[in-house]
């Protein structure tokens, strides 16, 4: 049976058991606790925990999982994966155990026709009625019955407490002879090889330890699509089924060397699944702790691999064929998504071969005989170099090396030290007393740039507490309300003014900034004072902030429209808003084409045409997520109550606590400078919008107008006249170039029959006319003509004096000593290698002394010898 038609047949057989066919899951779940999808259940993980009711009572799915709990054995033993595919079957209330074990037996005996005597179960020990079903129902005799403790037939709870329960496993029977008088399926000899689990959750486990039955009893089985196919196709290995096959044979055409069995070609045929499908998904390689560096780790890995067959990372994009070939057509995003796929395995690839390269020059630097990489050093290549430790142990495993960790974990809390930097308050200076009083200023700008307040903290500039202020201080303020933006997800802070109410005193506000103990405002005081519990005024530069407003909303255009243009993989990496000024980095794996930034600029500008409202509001976390809001940085918002909701309707929607136009007409203008890489897999956009757009816009319309000026043509005209004018200067450059040449030619054969010969050498000096250039073309066409040679030519350019010497065909003269020598006449130096030099100095008018001098030390040497 191949393996499309095993997950048909599952999937079709739980169907017709009532069972509701659902698809899988992203590998992305939509969990905070959880990296990856590892499991069939995880989508269904709320439902098991009662935190939501089940759609259906019945349910199968064939679900995509990457774990790399076992990375170090996949590839070294026959069934260890980092992705594989995961069939299952669950209960939501509905069929217990007994109806889980039948549905089991019925499929594998009878839809799968598997011969019952080669079919073993293990159950929890304490299970006795999973062993009575299995005895007493199915009639399995008792001696393939195998009764194993919690560590082998036990489910959960993931963490203290939670759901949890026995589970029994079904194990298929190689007929191997047995290891032993006990061999049974917890043997590791390979007769037995776990085909299914299925798991009872049965039990509600308390943080004491205690259990307790659950109301609602659960099933979730799972049957590993890759270790069943093996079965069925009569093979030991999953490598050897038809899932990998393909993959194996285009790695096996991609080897320089012949290669039929190999550790690293089935990491690689594993490898190459998982990263096309997490990068399918949206996981994008990145070197922070999160899923990215996971997806890194195992990109890294598989490119060693590669390296060990003598394979070049970029070549592994031709395996995306066979992949695409096997299983497109169940899991289409490995299809749409594949050119994003293709361009990610090259960008890492070349990140492996620069991290490679970099390391391996540094551990030729240690020194001969070296078996343990000194912890310090190996701090200084993670440190200094930016080679990742994981990196480190990998590569040094491959030179037979083995590092020092403690070392390095030492050096690793020296510079931790080095960087705790205890400052007296957070963000802002706030003494001991200070932190103690929590406040949270309220941010009232969204609405009001202009209010008043109380002064409650005037903090010095060592952040200690004053009851005052006068003209030319800095210090900051604390108020318990603010219209003032404290710079935050990228947007900078507002600036404007505080103005005394109950005295005469204004400050300017120079920055503002969030800590625990309310919002900063850092302020120089112009004039008057300020005393704790002043009534102010607080002012924002209004100007200023519909400027920044601007900008940030154009970023959400951007934003919405890169992942438009580009594909959705495209994630918001970074930014900065200014007054009406931007960066956005944004994940993407390659250059955006002319073609590319256009359509970005003209989409994001008929945004702006079309003067749509912006639509604000606060809404809880995940039904903000479920009306489709982006959350880049979702961590930050976790705990929060609500979340603010940026909408321009129909286009964009976003969490963002920053400030923004009514509608996009405000934006204006909106003008992308540039377009580049800022790190593997990050590009940077820079743009202006607003005014500073207009004005961008109208200084282009100027530098036309003087081109078209320069060139006496039509503006319309600029671009063809500017393209003749450089054909006719190339056209003209060349003819220059056959011109000196010629030159060269003729002034070369007057000049040779000026040289004198000494010892069968001929000698030459000259001082001529003509730019350095010339004259070293000159040089070359003279040692041409005379053979075995010494040529050493003055000339005079820009006010100074210049000196060329050529050697051909005598060792014991050197071009760079005899340019030396003349170049002290000049009052300047010169060098070069021994056959060509050239060198100089202030005083042209000594040329012709410079040029004798050469000579006579060629002289003197040619003499001699």
């Amino acid at each position: 049976m191949k393996s499309y038609e095993l997950r048909r047949a599952f999937l079709d057989f739980f169907r017709a058991e009532g069972h509701v066919e659902l698809p899988s899951s992203s590998l992305v779940p939509n969990d905070p606790t959880l990296l990856f999808t590892s499991a069939g259940m995880v989508q269904f993980k709320d439902i098991f925990w009662g935190k939501v009711p089940p759609r259906y009572p019945r349910v199968t799915t064939c679900q995509k999982c990457f774990r790399t709990t076992d990375l170090e054995r996949v590839g070294l033993t026959p069934y260890h994966h980092t992705f594989f595919e995961m069939l299952g079957n669950f209960s939501f209330g509905d069929y217990f155990k007994e109806g889980a074990i039948k549905l089991a037996w019925k499929f594998l005996t009878g839809e799968l026709s598997l011969p019952k005597e080669r079919l073993w179960v293990s159950v929890y020990e304490e299970d006795e009625e999973a062993y009575a079903i299995w005895r007493d129902v199915i009639g399995i005799p008792p001696e393939r019955i195998v009764r194993l403790g919690k560590d082998q037939n036990w489910w959960g709870p993931v963490g203290n407490s939670g759901p949890c329960g026995p589970d029994t496993e079904i194990y298929w029977d190689w007929g191997d002879p047995p290891c032993g008088p006990d061999c049974k399926p917890s043997c590791d000899c390979g007769r037995f090889s776990e085909i299914w689990n299925l798991v009872f959750m049965q039990y509600d486990a308390q943080p004491d330890g205690t259990l307790r039955e659950l109301a609602r009893k659960n099933i979730d089985t799972g049957m590993g699509l890759e270790r069943m196919t093996a079965v069925l196709q009569g093979v030991r290995s999953n490598f050897e089924t038809d899932l990998f096959l393909p993959i194996l044979d285009a790695l096996r055409v991609l080897s320089p060397s012949p290669v039929t069995r190999h550790p690293s070609l089935n990491v690689i045929a594993d490898h190459i699944r998982a990263v096309i499908f997490l990068v399918a998904d949206g996981v994008l390689p990145d070197s922070e702790e999160s899923r990215g560096s996971v997806l890194r780790k195992v990109f890294m890995r598989m490119f060693r691999h590669a390296d060990r067959l003598g394979i070049s990372g970029e070549k592994l994009v031709q395996l995306v064929d066979p992949v695409v070939e096997t299983l497109g057509s169940v899991y289409p995003e490995i299809v749409e998504r594949r050119a994003l796929v293709e361009r990610v395995i090259e960008s890492e690839a070349e990140v492996f071969r620069r991290r490679k390269e970099a390391l391996d020059r540094l551990m030729a630097r240690l020194p001969e005989g070296t078996t343990i990489i000194p912890g310090e050093v190996a701090f200084t290549w993670y440190d200094t170099h930016g080679i990742p430790r994981d990196f480190i142990e990998a590569e040094a495993q491959e030179h037979g090396l083995s590092v020092d960790w403690e070392g390095f974990e030492r050096e690793m809390e020296k510079q931790r030290a080095r960087s705790r930097i205890v400052v007296s308050y957070d963000a802002g200076g706030l003494t001991s007393e200070q932190a103690a009083v929590m406040r949270d200023t309220r941010f009232l700008g969204y609405t009001e740039l202009s209010l008043e307040a109380p002064l409650e903290v005037i903090l010095g500039s060592e952040g200690k507490a004053q009851d005052r202020v006068k003209a030319g201080e800095e210090v900051h303020f604390i108020f318990p309300k603010t219209p003032f933006y404290a710079e935050a997800g990228g947007q900078i802070a507002d600036t404007g003014f505080v103005e005394n109410l109950d005295r005469e005193g204004k400050a300017e506000v120079l920055d503002v900034q969030k800590s625990p103990q309310g919002t900063l405002h850092k302020v120089q005081v112009v004039s008057g004072e300020f005393q704790a519990g002043d009534r102010c005024l607080l002012q924002v530069d209004e100007e200023r902030r519909r400027k920044i407003q601007r900008a940030h909303t154009a970023t959400h255009l951007l934003h919405a429209t890169l992942r438009k243009v580009l594909g959705e993989h495209v994630i918001q990496a970074g930014s900065w808003v200014g007054p009406e000024e931007l960066r956005f980095d944004f994940t993407h794996f390659s250059a955006l084409t002319p073609a590319e930034i256009a359509e970005v600029e003209k989409l994001a500008f008929s945004v702006v045409l079309r003067d749509i409202p912006l639509h604000v509001e606060e809404l809880p976390l995940e039904e903000a997520k479920k009306k489709g809001a982006i959350a880049h940085f979702e961590e930050e918002y976790r705990g929060k109550e609500k979340v603010r909701v940026v909408e321009v309707p129909g286009f964009s929607m976003e969490l963002c606590g920053g400030t923004h136009v009514s509608r996009t007409g405000e934006i204006g203008p909106i003008v992308i400078l540039s377009e580049e890489s800022v790190a593997a897999g990050t590009r940077r956009i820079r743009a202006l919008v607003g005014e500073r757009a207009r004005a961008y816009l109208a200084e282009l319309r100027e530098e036309r107008k003087k081109l078209a000026q320069l060139l006496e043509a039509p503006e319309g005209e600029v671009l063809a006249k500017a393209e003749k004018v450089l054909d006719e200067l190339s056209s003209l450059r060349r003819e220059n170039e056959r011109l000196r040449e010629e030159l060269a030619q003729l002034r070369a054969r007057e000049l040779a029959s000026r040289a004198e010969e000494v010892n069968g050498t001929k000698l030459l000096g000259a001082v001529v006319e003509g730019d350095p250039e010339a004259v070293k073309i000159l040089a070359d066409r003279l040692t041409e003509l005379l053979g075995r040679s010494v040529v050493v030519l003055g000339t005079a350019h820009s006010g100074r004096g210049f000196l060329v010497a050529k050697v051909l065909g005598v060792e014991k003269v050197s071009a760079g000593e005899l340019v030396k020598a003349g170049a002290e006449v000049l009052g300047g130096s010169g060098g070069g290698r021994p056959n060509f030099a050239q060198g100089g100095g202030p005083r042209a008018e000594n040329l012709a002394q410079a040029v004798a001098k050469a000579l006579e030390r060629a002289r003197a040497i040619l003499r001699v010898s």
